[in-house]
């Protein structure tokens, strides 16, 4: 790994400390919604799943 991508790297692990619990488990439900549909050309829905991860925390 060269020197700006360990920084890169450090970098993102600094901001994903600074998560509050709310907002990390707004990225993780993303990143599952985000996987569950790799499989598919044009992801139907993966807005839909983001926006209910997203509801279902704030409320």
């Amino acid at each position: 790994m060269s020197g700006s991508e360990e920084d890169m790297k450090k970098q993102t692990e600094a901001i994903l400390r600074k998560l509050s619990a709310e907002e990390q488990e707004i990225l993780w439900k993303v990143i599952k919604a985000e996987r569950d549909k790799l499989y598919m050309k044009k992801p139907i829905g993966i807005n839909e799943d983001i926006e209910k991860a997203i509801t279902e925390i704030i409320k």
